[in-house]
């Protein structure tokens, strides 16, 4: 699930391989409105789609010449994103 402010999307719930076509398609046009700070803090589970995901949002919000941060990663996702090699490339 996702909830939107201003600025800032707070997802929840599971970023799975099961969930992260429906994650993106509900946080494409916030990105599209403005969106710049992903929060992660209510994941409770996450495997390598959740990368994808930010990696998705990260390329989208490029494109539109701006910036995205991230927050509340899971230590889970962290650890994904170490063994994959790609945790510098996280934005902070």
């Amino acid at each position: 699930m996702i909830a939107c402010d201003d600025a800032r999307c707070r997802i929840t719930g599971a970023v799975t391989v099961d969930s992260v076509g429906g994650l993106l398609r509900e946080l494409q046009p916030q990105l599209a409105k403005g969106i710049d700070t992903l929060d992660f803090s209510g994941v409770d589970v996450a495997d390598s789609a959740a990368l994808a995901l930010v990696f998705s949002a990260m390329r989208q919000v490029r494109l539109a010449g701006r910036d995205l941060a991230c927050s509340g990663f899971p230590e889970s996702f962290t650890t994904l994103a170490e063994l994959y090699g790609v945790a510098e490339l996280l934005p902070a």
